[in-house]
């Protein structure tokens, strides 16, 4: 990944360029409809809307078990995204009882991978249990009870999961606190996610903004390019124009952002056609206005990504501006 951003900025630099994805007027309606969900189009929050309000059996209910559900699309590869959906399953439930694992879950996982067609669904793992202000091991049961493969507009392989899980001994589920019922925080994610994303997609820049800052966590500055997510803030500023003075932007993945450029409107650019603007990077002047995105490991879908950028393609500039314009 740094060396696709290091070869995309020393491109910027040296040579002129047209954008990376021509557009043709003409045919933005045809390609509306092909990029972007439509209602009849199978999306994973869709999915995961509905997967959720299955009610757990009886039977595990009356044996202490909570059930959460996982999903993931990241992966061009069903088991890797078996093992990612697999894994937020557990983790929301280490959260629901506000206990912390021992174990390097994802290790467990990869070293024993559940996949739709494995029968292997149960692992066991080790938490820690606080109890009288000490923590404690316990053992901590997981029933893996539906892993499904569904393609969406994500991905063709995106999975889904529903797991359950519970303390291996009465002891330890009679001292713990009683759990919250939170099937899975990730959905929420998704779905802020999808309308921050809706709104990049429509130039609406402020609006992008609101639906971050309303997070309201704290603070971080990221220090290097490569450390930026999701929702992360970075600036640009004009060489030749100082006066314009800092100029906003909003990282939303896979080196693509949107920005709001003064006397010309908001655009979703990828690194390195800023330079198309007579703008540059400012990469002291990262900052990361929520811990909600990194935290549950949201990643945008790379399809989605695809049409905010294409859908601004026609706006750019075909060439970069005269290097003795902007005082190189």
């Amino acid at each position: 990944m740094a060396s696709f951003f290091l070869c995309f900025l020393l491109l910027f630099s040296t040579i002129y360029t047209k954008p990376a994805f021509p557009f043709i007027l003409k045919d933005r309606k045809k390609f509306d409809e092909k990029c972007w969900a439509k209602d009849d189009h199978q999306t994973l929050i869709g999915v995961m809307k509905q997967v959720i309000k299955t009610p757990l059996e009886q039977v595990y209910e009356n044996n202490d078990y909570i059930q959460t559900f996982g999903c993931a699309y990241e992966d061009d590869d069903i088991e890797q995204n078996s093992i990612r959906a697999v894994y937020r399953a557990i983790d929301q439930s280490l959260r629901n009882r506000r206990i912390t694992a021992r174990d390097n879950i994802i290790g467990l996982l990869r070293s024993h991978p559940p996949r739709p067609d494995n029968l292997r669904r149960d692992y066991t793992l080790y938490v820690n249990l606080v109890k009288n202000s000490q923590p404690r091991q316990a053992r901590y049961e997981v029933k893996v009870l539906e892993l499904e493969v569904v393609p969406t507009f994500e991905s063709k392989r995106a999975v889904w999961t529903r797991v359950i899980t519970r303390y291996a001994y009465q002891e330890d589920f009679k001292n713990a606190p009683a759990p919250i019922d939170e099937p899975s925080e990730f959905v929420g994610i998704m779905e802020l996610a999808a309308e921050i994303l809706e709104n990049a997609g429509k130039g609406r820049f402020e609006k992008v903004h609101e639906l971050i800052s309303d997070t309201k966590k704290p603070t971080f500055h990221p220090t290097d390019i490569r450390d930026l997510v999701f929702g992360d803030y970075i600036s640009l500023f004009s060489e030749k124009e100082p006066s314009l003075g800092e100029i906003p932007a909003i990282y939303i993945g896979k080196g693509i952002y949107i920005a709001k450029i003064p006397e010309f409107d908001t655009t979703v650019l990828k690194f390195g056609e800023e330079r198309l603007f007579g703008l540059r990077l400012d990469t002291s002047l990262f900052q990361r206005a929520s811990s909600l995105f990194v935290n549950l490991q949201y990643h945008a879908p790379e399809s989605v990504l695809q049409c905010v950028l294409l859908r601004f393609g026609h706006k750019k500039p075909l060439y970069l501006p005269n290097l003795e314009e902007i005082g190189e």
